[in-house]
């Protein structure tokens, strides 16, 4: 419509008298708001295309409409993640990839463009409700300890030969996401919840809730030691026994290094797991205190990460602690349509942050003098990811985690784990997914006893937002 039949709407409009001329005025004042609005858009468009800059994503363009209409924002609410500098998009049916923290609150690699977030009218506020149902068919071959996951540690030895079917929808999340811009810069919180929240049973479980603004990062999420988007996807919602894979509260500050290059220094809730004697209880001395370095592209990422713990306990008035230490390195490649990832960690008093040790108490000991000692562990895990075509992929892991021998373990304690898992995931839309699973765990102990298991899973999942 040009602007002169605009102005000659306008005109009949003014006009008009009565009750149904008073509506016809506000419509058109709407509509001419309106257009303003999407005028200003272009313009913003157009002046972006000229300068050579990506365009913004469509929840941004939308938030900025509703925040401001007909002026352009001064600040963007997020960073997008398909930049030069930002991992390559993949998916994974566990997804362990959304919650991460990221420098600039950048967006997951499994939602570059941060689709389904809300605008709330009036602010520069977007909101997410997010999540999926998952149901996990499985059949094991012998006794495999934990019937919900892959727990290669829990595997018991001599347990006979006696096969389990289980249904299990403990899986199940719920995440509520909410991104906004700031004076400190792009401002996200993220809550995430499970019915992982009791043995045996579906209570509701808090898996992440933390905060960010800026490069700033507060709450109860991922260790800065863990590299999320290096695990290997699989059904089993264990994963491989040797990934770094913790989440713990935490205060930590991220820089920008150029390059893709980022710098992580994070102060973590610290627990010391040791293998105690009577009156003895563990204490805390100290935090943790965690670095990481990482360098990102779109052909992946390679990250390095150390661990510094003070570990202690307490026996009526004695008092005693070692200092532990843990590194890590891991990363992911694109490989044309596929992808390749790995990690390996070794440690001393770092078992705490093993996928399959965590709680175990293999961070140390207490020798017969009283001293606490420190125990050596290391581990490490392949992945492949091919896909077959757009819809069709597939995964081979294959991990295992090594406790040193001492004498002072019981010979029935932990030694060694192995874990392997071959699926088979069909994306039948973009939000449902059906996989199928074999997988193999190896249990062995101090004393050289061990016993494997082979699991049989099926998942359906479906996604309430992508």
């Amino acid at each position: 419509m040009s602007t002169q039949t605009q102005a000659l709407g306008l005109e009949r409009s003014n006009r008009c008298t009565g009750p149904p001329c008073s509506g016809r005025r506000a419509l058109a004042t709407e509509v001419a708001a309106l257009r303003q609005a999407v005028a200003a858009l272009q313009a913003r468009i157009d002046a972006m295309e000229a300068a050579g800059r990506s365009l913004p994503s469509a929840s941004d363009s939308a938030a900025s409409a509703v925040a401001s209409p007909g002026a352009a924002p001064t600040a963007s609410w997020t960073t997008s993640a398909s930049t030069t500098t930002g991992p390559p998009a993949r998916n994974t049916i566990g997804d362990e990839l959304t919650g991460a923290a990221r420098a600039d609150t950048a967006a997951p690699p499994n939602d570059p463009q941060l689709r389904g977030f809300i605008p709330i009218p009036g602010t520069g506020t977007m909101v997410k409700l997010s999540g999926f149902a998952k149901v996990n068919a499985i059949y094991d071959l012998g006794p495999a300890g934990n019937p919900d996951k892959l727990i290669t540690s829990s595997i018991p030895i001599g347990g006979g030969d006696a096969h389990n079917a289980n249904l299990d929808a403990t899986a199940t999340r719920f995440s509520f996401d909410v991104r906004r811009p700031s004076a400190l810069g792009p401002l996200r919180f993220y809550l995430e919840n499970d019915f992982y929240g009791g043995a045996g049973s579906t209570a509701f479980r808090l898996r992440q809730a933390h905060g960010q603004v800026g490069n700033t990062y507060a709450g109860y999420g991922y260790s800065a030691f863990t590299d999320s988007d290096a695990l290997p996807e699989t059904l089993d919602d264990e994963g491989p026994n040797a990934g770094a894979l913790l989440r713990v509260a935490a205060i930590r500050q991220i820089w920008k290094l150029g390059g893709g290059a980022t710098a992580t220094l994070s102060v973590e809730d610290p627990s010391s797991e040791l293998i105690l004697g009577a009156g003895q209880a563990s204490a805390q001395p100290a935090p943790d205190v965690v670095g990481a370095v990482r360098l990102q592209g779109s052909w992946g990422h390679v990250q390095t990460s150390a661990a510094l713990r003070r570990l202690g306990y307490n026996q009526g008035d004695r008092h005693d602690g070692a200092f532990g230490y843990g590194l890590n390195l891991s990363g992911l490649f694109k490989l044309g349509g596929d992808f390749a990832m790995a990690g390996f960690t070794y440690g001393d008093g770092a078992a705490r942050y093993f996928n399959d040790l965590g709680g175990s108490g293999y961070d140390g000991l207490i020798q017969p003098d009283g001293d606490l000692r420190t125990l050596s562990v290391y581990g490490g895990y392949l992945g492949y990811t091919r896909h077959w075509s757009p819809r069709w992929r597939s995964n081979l892991v294959g991990g295992m985690v090594v406790v040193e021998r001492d004498a002072l373990l019981a010979p029935t304690a932990f030694r060694s784990s192995g874990y392997g898992a071959l699926n088979l995931i069909w994306a039948v839309s973009s939000t449902f997914s059906v996989g199928v699973e074999a997988l193999y765990g190896r249990h062995e102990l101090q004393n050289g006893q061990d016993a494997d298991v082979t699991r049989l899973q099926a998942s359906l999942k479906y996604d309430f937002v992508r």
